[in-house]
């Protein structure tokens, strides 16, 4: 009887696959290469490299969030013409986390942070407007930025040898421009006519584009 027993076991352990001294080493360097040993005193989800220094380098990487341009079309005008519509565009310097933007006093518009372009129609604006447009990035710093919907009057400049000027004959004149102020700097060529015959003309600040009478005054 213990010779039958002594014989099952063998027979028992010959079925059986075991791991050899080098098989037991060639499995140790596989598992080695799969994963990280643990460390004494370090959690799996602990950064190898500490936190106050692992801020730092992340503080010299970050870039604050910046609108590089923002403009707007009609956004100059003559004092007295109307505004319907404008097209608002913008360029940053990252992506953002958040973005909304403000016409003049009217519920700020939150945005996708996707969108460089926003349109506005069915306006009336006869008078100076702004336009703010607010962004935010990952650490939640922010930052504006106006773009505005001017309106200023129109100033013409030029030579004629009429003694007094009716409207028509200022807006034949050959030079124009909007203008802050009365100040202007210009450059006419009198030819053949008198340097008297040089005309500078503002129109007021009220009324229809280029249909008031105008301030006038010659050289």
């Amino acid at each position: 009887m213990p010779r039958k027993k002594a014989t099952e076991a063998a027979v028992i352990a010959a079925e059986k696959k075991y791991l050899d001294q080098d098989g037991l080493a060639h499995l140790v360097q596989k598992n080695d290469a799969r994963y990280v040993r643990k460390e004494e005193g370090k959690g799996l989800s602990a950064n190898d490299f500490i936190d106050e220094y692992k801020q730092k380098i992340d503080d010299l990487a970050y870039t604050k969030i910046a609108i590089n341009s923002l403009t707007a079309t009609n956004s100059s005008n003559e004092i007295g013409a109307t505004v319907t519509a404008s097209d608002v565009t913008w360029t940053l310097n990252k992506e953002p986390k958040t973005q909304k933007i403000q016409f003049a006093s009217e519920a700020a518009e939150n945005l996708d942070k996707s969108i460089r372009k926003k349109s506005y129609t069915g306006k009336t604006v006869k008078a100076n407007t702004n336009i703010v447009l607010t962004v935010t990035d990952e650490r939640d710093a922010s930052v504006s930025r106006t773009v505005t919907i001017a309106f200023q009057p129109k100033v013409y400049w030029g030579k004629t040898n009429k003694a007094s000027l009716a409207n028509a004959d200022i807006l034949a004149l050959e030079g124009s421009a909007l203008a802050g102020g009365r100040g202007r700097s210009f450059t006419v060529n009198a030819g053949a006519y008198s340097p008297s015959a040089i005309n500078f003309a503002l129109y007021p600040q009220s009324g229809e584009p280029a249909a008031e009478p105008a301030i006038t005054s010659q050289t």
